[in-house]
């Protein structure tokens, strides 16, 4: 079997077993059943959970780059699917969410890299924002300063919810994930001219991020 094929299956079950166990409780031993292959494969392919974890990192922050990629000549059609395209990332590696102080506290390189990918996805964020208020979907007279605040508290809920909740002995679900999205669309719609264009769709909610697409559509093929 190629080698990027097996570390492909590798990392698709330490994912599925982190999401449901939490990394600490899953073993090589677990990982190398679930991706039917043995023990020493496994560690051909990686020395070590960290080395896993690292890996899914790579994997979440293309997907979140996905998301918020950057370009002034897109055009939103609808906030909502903008933040249900990143609460659907955020659902995929939950654990990373859940965990992600130990996570960082466990590698200094890792926590460094957080850091930078924050300040960047951010400032992505902060693109998108641009792009909204120039399609005149905010009220006039938002400041700069007030949209930055704004760039800041949605980036500390969408890292901290799930752990915040998990701290507080809640089970992650997608009620708990609806939760999130809702304090989240409450600190936006004050600076929406129409603040249905973030409402979320009439169905369950783990429907919606099941069928969550890509919020950016290229300018001039609005949906």
């Amino acid at each position: 079997m190629a080698t990027r094929e097996t570390q492909a299956k590798i990392t698709s079950a330490a994912l599925e077993l982190f999401n449901q166990f939490g990394s600490a409780s899953v073993s090589f031993d677990k990982i190398a059943s679930k991706a039917g292959i043995s023990k020493g494969n496994l560690h051909y392919h990686f020395s070590s959970k960290e080395q896993i974890v690292m890996a899914l990192w790579s994997q979440l922050d293309k997907q979140i780059n996905n998301v918020l990629y950057p370009l002034s000549d897109l055009k939103i059609s609808n906030i909502s699917d903008m933040l249900l395209g990143h609460f659907k990332v955020i659902w995929d590696y939950r654990f990373i969410y859940n965990e992600l102080n130990f996570i960082l506290a466990r590698d200094p390189d890792l926590q460094y890299r957080f850091a930078k990918e924050r300040k960047q996805r951010m400032a992505q964020f902060s693109v998108l924002l641009e792009v909204v208020a120039n399609q005149n979907l905010l009220h006039p007279g938002v400041t700069d300063c007030e949209l930055q605040r704004l760039v800041k508290s949605v980036w500390v809920i969408s890292d901290y919810w799930l752990s915040h909740m998990s701290a507080e002995g809640k089970e992650i679900s997608y009620d708990i994930m609806r939760e999130g999205y809702e304090l989240i669309a409450q600190l936006i719609r004050p600076f929406l001219i129409d603040p249905s264009i973030i409402d979320l769709p009439p169905i369950p909610f783990g429907e919606a991020l099941s069928f969550a697409e890509p919020p950016l559509i290229p300018g001039g093929a609005a949906g």
